[in-house]
């Protein structure tokens, strides 16, 4: 095993059990709103990014990522990319549209840009980089990010003063099912692309209802 792949293995735990102690921490000493945010932007910017190119070479390799062949039929890429979509539609409809006519147009431009930045950089981390750099292994670019991705949630679970629809079990159990699901698609088509699109989706439908319940009613 490369040094490299590692590395990889050792950082999901090592971000997992960092964000649990760190996330309630600051929520607690800065409040929920800029403790919420400061976490997000320590996991976003000192981690995911920061790893997913030391992994691939640089932040000039990054874009290698977007750029794997698979040999899966035409036919196989549509019917993983339907699936990839599945937690847009169950979102939009579970939060999204029952809460966007009373959230307004600065909610709904929070959640987007929320939800570009999240989508983009967890699709690059979770999926992207591992299938890069594990390409056919599927316990370590498939199995095992899709788990630690889902025990990363808790941490957000644990956030001082937020409140999930759904509770905990919804926030933990959607994210490992989501990320069973698009891991399997990332994984199978080799692409990150529509993940990404479906991951960017789903973030501003939830992030939607997250900060509208959070912080504007």
């Amino acid at each position: 095993m490369s040094k490299k792949q590692r590395i990889l293995i050792g950082s999901a735990p090592f971000l997992c059990i960092s964000m649990l102690l760190l996330i309630p921490y600051l929520t607690v000493k800065m409040g929920k709103t800029a403790g919420y945010v400061t976490g997000f932007c320590i996991y976003w910017f000192l981690f995911c990014l920061p790893v997913s190119a030391y992994c691939s070479g640089g932040f000039t390799r990054l874009k290698e990522i977007y750029r794997q062949r698979s040999n899966i039929t035409a036919r196989m890429k549509t019917i993983y990319y339907f699936l990839a979509l599945i937690p847009c539609i169950a979102t939009f409809f579970a939060v999204f549209k029952n809460i966007a006519p009373n959230a307004g147009f600065q909610v709904l431009i929070l959640a987007l840009v929320f939800g570009m930045i999240n989508g983009t950089l967890e699709e690059m981390f979770w999926r992207g980089i591992f299938n890069k750099i594990f390409d056919d292994q599927m316990i370590w670019a498939y199995l095992y990010p899709s788990l630690f991705f889902g025990i990363w949630h808790i941490a957000l679970y644990l956030a001082k003063g937020i409140v999930y629809q759904g509770g905990g079990g919804s926030l933990v159990g959607g994210s490992l099912f989501m990320g069973l699901l698009w891991g399997l698609a990332a994984y199978k088509t080799k692409s990150v692309k529509i993940v990404t699109a479906a991951h960017i989706i789903t973030n501003f439908f939830a992030f939607t209802g997250l900060i509208y319940q959070n912080w504007f009613m």
